[in-house]
């Protein structure tokens, strides 16, 4: 059986290295001129290796956008959205490729990124609007995403990762038999495989900016104004790497890589660079009286002060069914009462609570029955010294609190962890409030945390919901 299974393997290996011999390091560019069937230009490379068919694309995008939609604030000023979706309709009309209906949607939060899922799902982060110079800059982007669609590399990523765990199973399907998307996304991870459809390699980011310049160009932009947004995250980066470079690694030099491609292309000399729609969209987000998300604003979607509830009404208790979330980099996953909200503060730090629970005060983020999670860079690398810094941190934060009993070693999600009781007033209800403080080191060296609040009076209401949560929690590594 295992020497069956071992030759099997090497036939697939096979089968993909005659496909990636034939290409460069950039992919076969040998589909530079001519049309699809639909009629559309084909694209400047040929797709790579892929078990999906483009109808499943976009059956797996949909289905991957509305559980991200879950998880993300969407932006609601219908002005901004229309801007945006009429932006991206504009670029996509010169998408090649396959004809995906592409849909476009805002995410309310300042950090700056974009992401493209299969099929034509795209979203853009508000900060990426606010960032951006002109319009020409946000089409740039925008038409980055797009390129990621039309060369299909999110089932790009899915198809190899399914080779790389079920290789013997795969002959068939190679052979074209039937093909399963959902045995696929099973075997990757489930809802976990909206993580291969987001991550992309060099090659496939170098691939996405040259198609992205051509879809620029051909809708009557300068692609000039693509390596000039890239420029602007260069230079915002630091102290800390913006998030689109995080999710797009620069392949290396893409300002080069544009600059030489556009050298073979025709740029309009009336180019467009800059719109009354886009000036107006813009000052929406970053005029007076603009509220976006970020990593210390949570988008609110109860009351925004638990004391705009009705007298004597508190957050009710927590469901007895649970729903599932995982951080959209594959951080960490668990399951959590289905009556609470999950706020993205950013990547992996998130708020869980429920309506009229949480919200910001005197420019403070609070949240008074829930939980905060995320990950932070630890101060040192023993686990115990890096807990006891994280702790007198967030005692420093809240003067009020004090340590009700010291940090006891224990078993949290599988791995060595800390927990560690903290109490005071609450500054949002003047109530006693106990907060449970549990932290254990993550794979890539982070301090993960995971902190309970609930009122004293409360405490036990909640404390059946959080030792679920726990019992759920899941870390990557």
């Amino acid at each position: 059986m295992l020497r069956r299974k071992s030759i099997a393997t090497l036939l697939i290996l096979s089968f993909m290295l005659v496909q990636l011999s034939c290409r460069g390091l950039l992919g076969d560019r040998g589909a530079e001129t001519g049309t699809t069937a639909s009629g559309r230009p084909a694209p400047h490379f040929k797709a790579g290796f892929n078990l999906f068919t483009p109808e499943q694309d976009m059956e797996l995008g949909k289905r991957s956008a509305q559980q991200i939609a879950q998880q993300v604030p969407i932006l609601r000023d219908e002005r901004i959205t229309a801007y945006v979706q009429g932006l991206g309709k504009r670029l996509a009309a010169k998408a090649p490729g396959y004809p995906f209906t592409y849909q476009f949607a805002v995410i309310a939060t300042k950090e700056i990124n974009a992401f493209a899922l299969p099929g034509g799902y795209i979203f853009v982060n508000a900060g990426t609007l606010a960032a951006a110079k002109n319009e020409a800059e946000l089409a740039g982007v925008i038409a980055h995403e797009i390129s990621h669609v039309a060369l299909r590399h999110g089932t790009n990523q899915a198809s190899k990762a399914y080779v790389a765990q079920r290789g013997i199973d795969i002959l068939r399907t190679i052979a074209g038999g039937s093909r399963n998307a959902d045995e696929i996304i099973t075997t990757i991870g489930g809802t976990g495989a909206n993580m291969v459809f987001l991550k992309f390699g060099r090659t496939a980011e170098t691939q996405a900016d040259i198609e992205g310049v051509h879809i620029m160009a051909d809708a009557g932009y300068d692609p000039r104004d693509m390596a000039n947004f890239f420029k602007t995250l260069q230079e915002r980066s630091g102290q800390r790497t913006p998030e689109f470079l995080s999710d797009h690694p620069d392949p290396g030099n893409r300002i080069a890589t544009i600059t030489k491609e556009m050298q073979s292309m025709r740029v309009s000399q009336n180019a467009v660079r800059n719109s009354n729609e886009f000036q107006q969209a813009k000052a929406l987000l970053t005029g007076q009286g603009a509220q976006l998300n970020s990593t210390s604003q949570p988008q609110r979607t109860g009351p925004s002060d638990p004391d705009n509830n009705k007298p004597g009404a508190r957050p009710p208790a927590p469901s007895a069914s649970m729903r599932e979330f995982q951080a959209r980099d594959g951080s960490f996953a668990l399951r959590y009462p289905d009556n609470w909200d999950a706020l993205t503060a950013d990547e992996v730090n998130m708020i869980f609570a429920p309506r009229g629970a949480y919200g910001q005060k005197d420019e403070s983020v609070f949240v008074t029955h829930g939980l905060f999670v995320g990950a932070v860079a630890p101060n040192s690398s023993e686990l115990e010294t890096a807990n006891t810094q994280f702790i007198q941190q967030q005692i420093e934060m809240n003067p009020d609190f004090r340590v009700a009993r010291a940090p006891q070693a224990i078993n949290f999600g599988g791995r060595r962890g800390y927990a560690t009781v903290v109490a005071g007033p609450s500054a949002v209800t003047g109530v006693i409030e106990i907060d449970i403080v549990y932290t254990t080191a993550t794979a890539d060296g982070k301090l993960f945390y995971f902190i309970t609040m609930a009122p004293e009076d409360e405490f036990e209401t909640y404390k059946p919901a959080f030792d679920q949560i726990i019992a759920s929690l899941r870390l990557a590594g």
